[in-house]
């Protein structure tokens, strides 16, 4: 069965290789790390009845065999639904949810208690920080916060219920009808948010990124949240408007950010390209991680293990797994 590894994710070293070593089926394989590299590209799309990638544009060379396109990722926002080729199903992966929830309770938990400043300031023999041995203003917690989650799929699910345990009480947002509420006590019509936001002490965006989605929290939602509130992006950052969190944050309208999705990433040309146009690395108020919130070990093995099991379903002639669309 031809297969295609392609991009900087798919063909990354050490990715391409862990998903065939779980693999039951072999596979005639190829990997392409740089799709800019049309003279392999054409072959290998020419021949592939399995790509494996997050990514899929719109300027690709013919694909005529491609049955089954199986991402790396848990979005398919970079993946341009209408040129693919018809008769293709893009499944996605899962288990990365775990992870990313852990991410989730941790800022919260590090925002509260303001783990790094309290931390930073002890190294340098401050005390009178954490209102401990040295005095000093108390720290929060987390126990007894509302926490609202945009987008109430397994990584919001996930989120509520480590939520919950902590002595939280949880609320969410969804595009579509919501028939099991979880672990969440209301869940709103992405249509509510107005009616969500005030409510929220901290907000986790876990939403995809769709035109439902595109800038849904704008400047005017951000005036609606409470001056202390803290935001949590592990969605995408689209679902932000850039300026209007950025403005937020530096006039201290809400209380703080953790960033963990970005608007622009690293090129060849800049490998070390900031997350954003604009300096959110000079506020004091942000956490900043580089979109690493899924990438824990045991993430990967679940996740390659997703991607394998659905690639070995394909050549067996098996019901596949994570189903997105068809075309």
């Amino acid at each position: 069965m031809k297969t295609a590894f392609l991009g900087n994710f798919g063909a990354r070293p050490g990715v391409w290789e862990a998903i065939l070593a779980k693999t039951a089926e072999k596979l005639d394989h190829s990997v392409l790390f740089d799709l800019d590299d049309t003279q392999r590209l054409i072959p290998a799309l020419a021949d592939a009845e399995i790509v494996v990638s997050h990514i899929w544009k719109k300027d690709f060379p013919p694909a005529p065999r491609v049955k089954l396109l199986q991402s790396v990722a848990a979005g398919i926002d970079l993946i341009d639904v209408p040129s693919l080729p018809p008769g293709v199903t893009v499944c996605s992966v899962a288990g990365h949810e775990q992870a990313i929830a852990e991410y989730c309770i941790m800022t919260m938990l590090a925002w509260q208690h303001r783990l790094i400043d309290i931390a930073t300031a002890f190294r340098d023999g401050v005390w009178s920080t954490g209102g401990g041995a040295g005095g000093g203003p108390t720290h929060g917690e987390i126990m007894g916060k509302t926490i609202g989650i945009v987008g109430y799929g397994k990584i919001g699910r996930e989120v509520a219920k480590r939520a919950v345990g902590f002595g939280c009480a949880v609320i969410a947002a969804n595009r579509s009808p919501v028939a099991d509420k979880g672990h969440a006590a209301e869940v709103y019509p992405l249509g509510d948010l107005d009616r969500m936001l005030p409510r929220c002490d901290i907000v986790v965006i876990a939403a995809g990124l769709g035109p439902e989605t595109t800038r849904l929290i704008d400047a005017g939602r951000l005036r609606t949240m409470k001056p202390s509130a803290f935001l949590i992006n592990i969605g995408r950052a689209g679902i932000l408007d850039e300026d209007a969190l950025y403005d937020a944050l530096k006039g201290n309208r809400i209380g703080g950010a953790a960033i963990d999705v970005w608007w622009q990433y690293p090129t060849a040309a800049e490998p070390n390209r900031r997350g954003s146009r604009l300096p959110f690395h000079e506020l004091p108020n942000v956490i900043l991680t580089p979109h690493c919130s899924s990438a824990t070990d045991g993430a990967r093995e679940r996740r390659f293990g997703t991607v394998a099991g659905n690639l070995d379903r394909y050549v067996r002639g098996e019901a596949l797994a994570n189903i997105v669309l068809r075309t």
